[in-house]
């Protein structure tokens, strides 16, 4: 039996992280009305759309963010990423040898797992024409824990993929603290700083693409 695998998807199924970075906090400015500077995720608790929201609006406003904020802030986040797709096209393509490696594997082993929204998610799966492979997707719409977030993506598997224990894929130091939280393997798709850092973290293997799996 393969060894299911969940996928992160920004910095992991596109070099879409620092992009999507800078277009959440400018949505979340132009929501609030504030100057908001594009932050590092690593000091936040949840490094999830609905975790850092929640998280900003305690730190700044004393409070959590009503529903029609954060459906405010969706709805901006959502035309930026649009735009800056069509500014920076590449930041929205494939990781290098990902489309070939999913054809390889057995249907209903692979699900996405990602800290974003899911409106947005599916749009830049759609946006890197990998929609046609149809995975599983879970977002933070309803939970901002990234390990919550995992296990749902795990269980959207095939019944026979599901009892396993998986391996996931990811590029932040975030992705590796979850899957060590829930006792999954781990392999980091990173190269440069961000790899070093996952090395750092303790992640025992990371590959630049792919192509290298």
């Amino acid at each position: 039996m393969p060894t299911p695998v969940i996928l992160d998807l920004d910095g992991t199924l596109m070099p879409s992280h620092a992009v999507d970075n800078q277009c959440y906090w400018r949505a979340v400015g132009e929501s609030f009305g504030r100057s908001v500077e594009t932050l590092d995720l690593s000091g936040f608790d949840n490094v999830t759309d609905d975790g850092l929201l929640r998280d900003w609006c305690l730190a700044t406003l004393g409070r959590t963010p009503s529903a029609p904020e954060r459906e405010d802030v969706r709805a901006r986040f959502l035309a930026l990423i649009e735009a800056s797709a069509k500014a920076e096209p590449a930041a929205f393509a494939p990781t290098p040898g990902l489309q070939e490696w999913l054809e390889r594997q057995p249907r209903g082993s692979v699900a996405v797992a990602t800290g974003g929204w899911e409106h947005t998610a599916r749009w830049k799966l759609r946006a890197a024409g990998l929609d046609r492979f149809e995975l599983p997707l879970a977002g933070s719409n309803s939970d901002p824990d990234r390990p919550a977030i995992m296990r749902r993506a795990r269980a959207r598997l095939a019944p026979a993929f599901a009892a396993h224990t998986p391996v996931y894929l990811g590029d932040g130091p975030w992705d590796l603290a979850a899957a060590m939280q829930l006792g999954w393997g781990f392999i980091g798709i990173a190269e440069g700083d961000r790899a070093e850092r996952l090395r750092r973290a303790g992640a025992e293997r990371v590959v630049q693409d792919f192509s290298q799996l």
